[in-house]
């Protein structure tokens, strides 16, 4: 797999052949590596945060030649822009990043099996003639946001969080009939979900319709005050 250089400041990516990679995957899975890990590691990289400030948003793109010399990617994201000060890539922290999720979620939480469709998926892996990663956005805790954005999440998260905070105030308007609201937003948006604000605007009336439902206006009004939309990412001047 060949690691293209970071272009964040202060975030590093490490790749299985990169010093200290095999120590630093001791050290998130609380053990040597095994012979569960061990066949996914040619597919995965660590990335370390080296600033001074936490993540709040990764993303990591694999771009792949199959055998048939078709090229495909796709970008893994890890998301805490909702509730960034529970982020755990914090200054000097790290994360591991597999191409096949699953072995992700393995060293995530320290488990030692894996579905088994996880080393299924590897086995396509094998296949590709060509696999490489490399960061395609980074934001930090305050917003800050870096990165090619291969996908756009920039422009997507955007329009998600600004059409949450206005269905959040007509739900609040005085005289708002929030039970008719919800009912036209879920009826009004069905066929129109590729949308990313009318989607985030469809996901949030489901869970207010779920919330009255089980508990009626009061249960409404305490997701309402709940609710965090993701923080505003902002862009340095170049």
């Amino acid at each position: 797999m060949q690691i293209e250089p970071s272009g964040v400041t202060g975030i590093d990516i490490l790749g299985p052949r990169s010093d200290g990679f095999t120590e630093a995957l001791t050290g998130l899975l609380g053990r040597p590596p095994d012979e569960v890990i061990t066949p996914a590691i040619p597919y995965s990289i660590i990335v370390r945060n080296s600033h001074v400030r936490p993540l709040a948003l990764l993303g990591i793109r694999f771009d792949m030649v199959s055998r048939q010399v078709k090229t495909y990617s796709v970008v893994h994201y890890a998301d805490t822009l909702r509730n960034p000060e529970k982020g755990d890539i914090k200054p000097g922290a790290m994360r591991f990043i597999c191409a096949e999720p699953r072995y992700t979620d393995l060293v995530l939480r320290r488990e030692s099996t894996v579905d088994q469709r996880g080393p299924m998926n590897l086995r396509n892996l094998r296949t590709v003639l060509r696999i490489n990663a490399s960061i395609d956005c980074a934001a930090f805790e305050n917003g800050e946001f870096h990165g090619p954005d291969t996908l756009g999440v920039f422009e997507r998260f955007e329009a998600e969080r600004e059409a949450e905070i206005a269905f959040l105030d007509e739900v609040l308007q005085p005289d708002s009939n929030v039970e008719l609201l919800l009912k036209k937003t879920l009826e009004n948006t069905a066929s129109q979900s590729d949308d990313p604000a009318i989607a985030a605007r469809r996901g949030l009336a489901k869970k207010l319709q779920d919330a009255l439902i089980h508990g009626g206006i009061p249960e409404v009004a305490a997701r309402v005050s709940a609710w965090r939309p993701r923080i505003q990412l902002w862009r340095p001047p170049a």
